[in-house]
């Protein structure tokens, strides 16, 4: 039995979402619209899937062997033309034609489907799947009589019973295939040339199309619909969103997503510094992913244990803040790291409109970035010898496996462009950094940034009160270990103002005055 389904379109209905991923690829509840497609047919016996690929079909393809390896059984097919002058889906359809040359479902990458596709495997029907919702705009609709299609819309028609969901199964396929290649070559640049429309001629030509209504069904093709689905399936993880970057979660393994291969690369490399005992098994990799273990445990920021901090932090400084021997440029480096990066990420931050550089925040006059930059010491900040590094030291970015053993997971990918030598300090501010700014509270939103006048504001956000008293034991192993408290506040502001531009407007101003506000306070 053969599945068809397309990937190969831009969705550009989707925005930014589309900018580094393949649509059929983005994250939706733990899982993508590809894994839950190929959950739909796994209980079908000798499955054959037929997979276009286009718009980034690179990674779409890195994806499913990185999570599927060679349990499913699929051939991919390239697209030639997906965007220019003649690319539509009925020509990425017939690209696929001489691989399907029996009754096959046609499956939309972006028609999740919730519920077990149920048909007699040895029916001599076509049918077309439906649901009901009462907004035709983006979607082609169906007129039933006697459950049976009579009439298939374009979309924003008024007048019909359920719309179509983007899945077919096609019996007749020799006519399909004959009435959709008769409509290209009537017309090769028609740019919305899809199914519907020889679904209309085999219609006119007496052939039927039975009906099956669908009570869980979920579509992510355009913004409202994705919006709709991201709220009715949310992600069992607290993860922030990067364009960039993506993560997915199977039930044994978490593959991890990165535009730049580089990046991805450089993560894989510092495994090797970082200590293999102390991070995730990695079961596969490519250019753009790789899978790791899945670890039974929540992050640390979700685990009440008094003290668990403090012991977080003397076994960091036993097995992964090793001293490194090798100072040979690394104050340099350091240098780049914390005023070079953080002036392009300035520059970048004020790229979006938006964002205001307030000079009076809380009511204590800060001064504009320029100034306040201007007062810290960096050469000073760059003294401390290099150590074994994480780089992103944050509570959710460390787990608890069930012998009590921590272990790392997200790992910055370099130091400055280093992958062996990083600032311990840097990771102590971030772990700061999160004791205050929750990824969970951020996600819903409990920060506030409140507008005085064009030169003045006041920020806040919501902590937790179980984790703000962990910075009792946070102080005293600053104390215990005659660590440097000022450095660590000053580039725990510097953080803040560094992922200022990597988030979307609001969180970006208030991230970015935030940190101003440390800043002042701390030089």
């Amino acid at each position: 039995m053969i599945v068809l389904i397309t990937t190969s379109g831009l969705g550009s209905r989707l925005g930014d979402l589309t900018s580094f991923l393949n649509k059929s690829i983005i994250r939706i509840g733990d899982k993508c619209p590809l894994d839950y497609i190929f959950d739909n047919y796994k209980n079908m016996s000798d499955v054959k899937f037929i997979i276009t690929i286009g718009y980034l079909g690179d990674i779409v393809k890195q994806y499913v062997n990185i999570a599927y390896g060679n349990k499913l059984n699929i051939t991919f097919v390239e697209v030639d033309n997906y965007e220019d002058s003649g690319s539509s889906l009925g020509y990425s359809l017939l690209k696929a034609k001489k691989y399907v040359n029996e009754p096959f479902f046609f499956h939309c990458c972006d028609a999740i489907i919730l519920e077990k596709i149920d048909i007699n495997m040895n029916t001599n029907n076509n049918i077309l799947f439906g649901y009901t919702y009462n907004d035709s705009s983006h979607y082609s609709s169906l007129n039933i009589s006697n459950g049976i299609v009579c009439l298939i819309n374009e979309k924003g028609c008024d007048n019909y019973d359920y719309i179509y969901t983007g899945l077919a199964y096609i019996y007749n396929y020799k006519f399909f295939w004959e009435k959709l290649y008769q409509l290209y070559n009537d017309d090769p640049l028609k740019s919305n040339l899809s199914d519907i429309h020889a679904f209309n001629l085999m219609l006119k030509d007496g052939i039927n199309f039975k009906f099956i209504h669908l009570k869980q069904y979920y579509d992510m093709g355009n913004m409202k619909s994705y919006n709709e689905i991201i709220q009715a399936l949310p992600c069992n993880y607290n993860i922030l969103y990067k364009k960039n970057e993506s993560i997915i979660f199977h039930k044994d393994k978490v593959i991890k997503y990165f535009y730049d291969e580089n990046i991805n690369k450089n993560k894989l490399k510092r495994i090797k510094y970082i200590g293999e005992n102390l991070v995730p098994k990695i079961f596969s990799k490519s250019k753009n992913y790789h899978s790791m273990e899945l670890i039974d445990s929540m992050p640390l920021s979700e685990i009440y244990e008094k003290g668990l901090i403090y012991k977080l932090l003397v076994w960091a400084d036993k097995n992964l803040w090793v001293k490194n021997k090798n100072i040979d440029n690394f104050e340099n480096i350091c240098y780049n790291f914390y005023y070079t990066k953080t002036w392009k990420r300035i520059k970048k931050y004020f790229n979006d409109k938006r964002n205001i550089d307030y000079n009076i925040i809380n009511n204590v006059n800060v001064g504009s970035i320029d100034n306040l930059l201007k007062k810290i010491n960096f050469k000073k900040l760059c003294k401390d010898p290099p150590t074994n590094y994480h780089g992103d030291f944050i509570l959710d970015n460390i787990l608890l496996r069930k012998n009590k053993e921590f272990c790392l997971i997200d790992w910055r990918q370099d130091f400055g462009g280093d992958i062996e030598r990083g600032d311990k300090y840097y990771d102590l501010a971030k772990l700061q950094h999160n004791i205050y700014f929750n990824h969970s509270n951020i996600n819903k939103n409990l920060f506030n940034i409140k507008i005085i006048d064009e030169n003045r504001c006041e920020v806040d956000m919501k902590c937790n009160f179980f984790l703000i008293n962990q910075m009792i034991d946070f102080d005293k192993f600053i104390i215990e270990n005659n660590i440097d408290k000022k450095k660590i506040n000053i580039l725990n502001g510097l953080i803040w103002i560094n992922m200022a531009p990597l988030h979307n407007y609001p969180l970006s101003n208030f991230l970015f005055n935030l940190g101003k506000y440390m800043l002042i306070n701390n030089i």
